[in-house]
């Protein structure tokens, strides 16, 4: 390009003609900033409140404007509610001192959403020493802060989640002492003694509601704590989409149906992407290898569009993730969100991708579904709302008598009140109960007397054996005693092995413990 043709291709691309440079260094100077990838503007102090006089095309990309919306404009257009007000401060005064100064800040696009800025700004000077412009170059670096911030949380809820999830289990053990003998309360108390039921039930609903709460602290001690923000979710499919490609593989096809018109929403960046990598992996696997994965986005009115019954009515954002592969079992589709349920291969899969998907969508205000399509494959949906919902609780329903058993039990149960406990409800329900308090003690009973129809142990226990090594073994050296585990601890606590048991979470209800030592002991099959 010759010298005379830049002034006339600047004023086409907005410079206003009678701040354009006359010199060829000036020229050389914008056309430069035009070119380059990085997104970059230069501003006029000369002009009142320093307007923009010059942008390229990766700026205007960046942030949705076009070049007339940009131009004679001040660049605090970019700035929003959450964009620091002391970063903005600490620039103002290198400007005002005519000073270089380097910040990172969170700005806002068009649309709305929000982009971390790298923003870089220098005064440009004349021959003569005299301030002609200033320069600011910026860089989109929301994945870098992101990633830093992800690594940084995974760090502190490391930490956090093995003292929470220890709170929790010693708060199920107390829990479960006093639901225990609520439920043995109950079941001897007279009929007519209505002041005497209430004071139980009184009793019954606050333990189940403090089992409640720690079962939220479990759910925290493996979830990390989100950190929305404001945002479309087609920006983060934009960014997102390059190693969405890498994770499908290549003989899977990935297509995009965006909605223009999509609403903003408040989520966690990061955790929507590895909820998103959840899916399409799960999709990928049903996939086989060939087939197709569609991404859509739309906006949705509850109830009138369609209707999802545990959502509150309202505006949302609709994330689908479907594939046309051979779907999901209809026996399954209904557990498909619950912990450790997979229909994979053992070591293949923890079964815990889509229970933290929905726990994470469930925590931002939503909701994730999942349906077979009429045509052949399956559609998770993931619902985003600008306001959130409520949840309704159920209320605890009158206990009714079981019919226990007259089986032997051999019970292990390290903290001494539990034990006792769970002896008092074993015999009360008829059973010949012996309790030891660790599981070298129960190999030591079990090599002098190995006549118990049930082995009942908890998991977690001091001594070097935890409960599941010990089942393993009487399983190997007495296998005509069935087993049943408890634990009140979190999700992480249980092992590969475990899971080849029967497990009754704490605190656990009289009935409920009846129920499942029926079950462990009269299914077909059971160790005679």
């Amino acid at each position: 390009m010759s010298e005379p043709e830049i002034p006339a291709r600047l004023a086409a691309q907005g410079v206003r003609g009678d701040i354009a440079p006359a010199d060829a260094s000036s020229d050389i100077f914008f056309a430069a900033v035009r070119t380059t990838r990085m997104p970059m503007v230069v501003t006029d102090p000369h002009r009142p409140d320093n307007p923009i006089i010059f942008c390229n095309d990766a700026f205007s990309f960046m942030t949705g404007y076009s070049q007339d919306e940009i131009l004679g404009y001040n660049c605090r257009f970019l700035q929003g509610p959450e964009t620091d007000r002391t970063v903005v401060g600490e620039l103002r005064a290198a400007i005002a001192k005519r000073e270089e100064v380097s910040v990172e800040m969170l700005n806002y696009r068009k649309n709305g959403s929000t982009f971390w800025n790298a923003l870089y700004v220098s005064p440009v000077f004349g021959d003569d020493g005299e301030l002609r412009y200033f320069f600011a170059s910026q860089l989109d670096i929301s994945r870098r802060r992101e990633a830093e911030e992800a690594l940084h949380e995974a760090q502190r809820m490391e930490a956090v989640g093995k003292l929470t999830g220890g709170i929790a289990h010693d708060f199920n053990n107390l829990l479960q002492v006093i639901q225990g003998y609520a439920d043995i309360l109950d079941a001897r108390i007279d009929a007519g003694d209505r002041s005497a039921r209430r004071a139980v039930d009184a009793i019954s609903t606050s333990a189940s509601r403090a089992a409640t709460l720690t079962q939220q602290l479990l759910a925290f001690a493996r979830k990390q704590e989100l950190r929305d923000r404001l945002m479309n979710l087609n920006q983060l499919l934009g960014d997102f989409r390059p190693i969405l490609d890498r994770s499908i593989g290549s003989g899977i096809t990935l297509k995009r149906d965006l909605a223009t018109d999509l609403w903003n929403c408040r989520v966690d960046p990061v955790q929507a992407e590895m909820a998103l990598l959840n899916i399409i992996a799960n999709a990928r696997d049903a996939l086989d290898g060939t087939g197709e994965i569609t991404i859509t986005t739309r906006n949705a009115v509850l109830p009138e569009d369609g209707g999802v019954a545990r959502l509150e009515p309202g505006e949302y954002v609709v994330l689908s993730i479907r594939d046309n592969g051979p779907g999901i079992d209809p026996g399954t589709v209904d557990k498909i969100f619950e912990p450790f349920f997979t229909t994979k291969e053992m070591g293949k899969g923890a079964g815990l991708g889509l229970a933290m998907v929905y726990g994470f969508v469930r925590q931002s205000g939503g909701l994730a579904t999942v349906r077979n399509l009429s045509g052949g494959g399956a559609e998770f949906s993931l619902y985003f709302p600008r306001a959130s919902g409520a949840v309704e609780r159920k209320t605890a329903g009158p206990i009714a008598p079981h019919a226990g058993g007259a089986e032997r039990v051999l019970m292990v149960e390290d903290q001494r009140e539990v034990g006792e406990l769970g002896r008092t409800i074993l015999e009360d329900l008829g059973y010949d109960v012996v309790l030891v308090n660790s599981a070298r003690a129960a190999l030591d009973t079990l090599r002098q007397d190995s006549e118990f129809r049930l082995l009942f142990t908890d998991i977690l226990m001091p001594g070097g054996m935890n409960g599941v090594t010990l089942a393993q073994s009487v399983r190997r050296d007495y296998p005509h005693t069935a087993v049943l585990l408890t634990t009140g601890f979190a999700d992480e606590a249980i092992d590969e092995g475990s899971r080849s048991f029967e497990l009754i979470r704490k605190p656990y209800r009289r009935n409920e413990l009846n129920d499942r030592i029926r079950a462990v002991l009269d299914k077909p099959g059971a160790r005679t």
